[in-house]
């Protein structure tokens, strides 16, 4: 058994499992269960630690006094034995380097790392580090709402609306002192990591660290940030999102004059900049090969084997 598993298995034994045995009442063991949910996200112990944490910092939650009553253990009540039997572990969390560009996430995924553990949160989120901000998470849907992000230049410029508020009177505001806006605006070069996706049913895909270039203003008061892709040397991402960006990006450069395209040349980098990709290949039964041969080919009359591989 892995450490993670091995780390769920105990928060499942010491407080799960007795709790949804017990005689609590239905509407706190359907908190309970909803909590199941959220442990088999974690794939790295220093992450379910942290959720851990954040139960212990008022012991006269309603449903912590529930399960006191019947003897039961609560999440509270596990953070120093756990801390205690997984202290190798407890430092190990997601990490911005971990996401590969091209790849899907999904909202757990990227709230787990965001540290934000309710899914009907918004889709802007600040890491921090000592109280300073080091990144901002974006999930970017790309068409269903009132104000829909798009890509300016396919994987490099993205359109994302500033965070907003609605109001009583159902005007929206896009207020520039809300945090998440606030750390772009204000923090230069600070890393925006872009999670894309075109519709609200779909899984999200990491576009990449992006920066601030420029805020625009609509003539209705909808603010939005033109964020511009960077690419660190020790990005990596999935082989065949980028050939399929790179494809699109030439049939967009196709598409515009020639006196457009030379203007971008002029600008472009003397040196291009080099990322590592990752691929997926699918690993074959050789038996299962032979025998579709066989079947298609016919065997060889001297040795007996399918033709192909006498």
């Amino acid at each position: 058994m892995s450490p993670i598993h091995a780390a769920r298995e105990y928060v499942l034994e010491a407080v799960q499992r007795p709790a949804l045995a017990s005689a609590l009442p239905e509407s706190t063991q359907a908190k309970v269960r909803h909590s199941d949910i959220w442990l088999n996200q974690f794939k790295r112990i220093g992450d379910l630690f942290a959720y851990l944490k954040r139960f212990s910092a008022d012991k006269q939650d309603g449903i912590y006094l529930e399960m006191h009553a019947l003897g039961l253990q609560t999440f509270e009540d596990i953070v120093e034995p756990f801390e205690k039997r997984f202290g190798d572990w407890v430092g190990d969390r997601m990490r911005a380097s971990d996401f590969v560009i091209g790849e899907t996430y999904s909202a757990h995924d990227i709230l787990i790392f965001s540290a934000n553990y309710d899914t009907r949160a918004g889709g802007m989120f600040v890491i921090e580090s000592d109280g300073l901000p080091t990144a901002v998470v974006i999930k970017a849907t790309l068409s269903g709402g009132r104000y829909a992000n798009e890509w300016l230049e396919q994987g490099r410029r993205l359109k994302c609306f500033l965070k907003s508020k609605t109001l009583k009177d159902g005007s929206v505001q896009f207020g520039e002192h809300f945090k998440p806006n606030a750390a772009i605006l204000n923090v230069p070069g600070l890393p925006v990591l872009a999670f894309v996706r075109h519709t609200s049913n779909d899984r999200f895909v990491y576009a990449g660290a992006f920066s601030f270039h420029q805020l625009h203003v609509e003539a209705d008061g909808a603010k939005w940030f033109e964020l511009v892709l960077t690419i660190p040397t020790e990005v990596i991402a999935d082989a065949g999102y980028v050939q399929r960006q790179l494809q699109d990006r030439v049939a967009s450069a196709l598409s515009q004059s020639q006196q457009q395209r030379l203007e971008r040349l002029a600008n472009a980098p003397k040196k291009p900049k080099t990322i590592r990709t990752v691929s997926t290949a699918f690993v074959r039964n050789p038996d299962v090969i032979a025998e579709v041969l066989f079947r298609a080919e016919g065997q060889c009359e001297g040795c007996k084997r399918p033709a192909p591989f006498c």
